[in-house]
């Protein structure tokens, strides 16, 4: 009767684990408008740690500082209010159409920086892809996206071409930061959809999770009984 009782545990045991695996890691896009994780940010809210416990998502303004920008030093005060697409507060948004409803980084906000913008998303939990959707964008060479592991650079994408771009980043390892910069001093860009998708450690490998389930699937057929003659 123990065998049959150890056998019958170590199958459940194995099919127990085939059902508990998680189908994939979260994705989370941040569009600041009502159908986001946290159900958006209004007009002239001021972006930083709001999509933390929903997302583990923390926004820092000034990622960058000192000489370097496209156009010279950058800025160190970097604007991180929320505006209405359609309103007024916003410049050319150009094509092909990516944003809409609200998007980060106000024009009149810009116009007061006093220098190259840039902007940090620290992750809680590593992502394996990082993008974000860029309007207005006037030289594109200094619309850029960054990623990294700890202090390592690992990929930057820039901007094609003027107008709305998207850019992302991927299969890259863990991205435990990204840092975007919307456009030089002379270029106002609004950010929007930006979009990210965590890694969860605590989910084995398949073919780690492939080895258990075997093993307790031989485990469970060698503890059964012998058939009587």
């Amino acid at each position: 009767m123990q065998n049959i009782s150890l056998s019958s545990h170590l199958g459940a045991a194995a099919l127990a684990l085939v059902l508990a695996m998680p189908a994939s890691a979260a994705i989370f896009t941040i569009t600041f408008d009502a159908g986001d994780p946290i159900g958006g940010l209004a007009p002239g809210v001021t972006l930083s740690n709001q999509y933390a416990a929903a997302t583990g998502a923390t926004f820092l303004a000034n990622a960058f500082s000192g000489v370097g920008g496209p156009s010279g030093s950058w800025a160190s005060n970097t604007d991180m209010k929320i505006v209405s697409s359609a309103g007024s507060d916003v410049g050319g948004l150009g094509a092909p159409s990516l944003v809409t409803g609200n998007v980060l980084h106000s024009f009149s906000g810009w116009l007061g920086e006093d220098g190259d913008a840039s902007f940090q998303i620290s992750f809680a939990t590593g992502v394996d892809l990082i993008q974000a959707d860029f309007a207005g964008i006037a030289t594109a060479s200094s619309a850029r996206l960054y990623a990294y592991n700890g202090a390592t650079l690992l990929a930057t994408a820039v901007a094609p071409s003027t107008g709305q771009r998207r850019l992302s980043l991927s299969g890259l390892g863990p991205i435990t930061s990204a840092i975007i910069t919307p456009g030089d001093f002379f270029d106002w860009v609004g950010i929007d959809n930006i979009t990210f998708n965590t890694l969860d450690s605590s989910v084995p490998e398949p073919s780690s999770i492939l080895l258990t389930v075997l093993g307790l699937t031989a485990l469970a057929l060698v503890a059964r009984p012998p058939k009587p003659n």
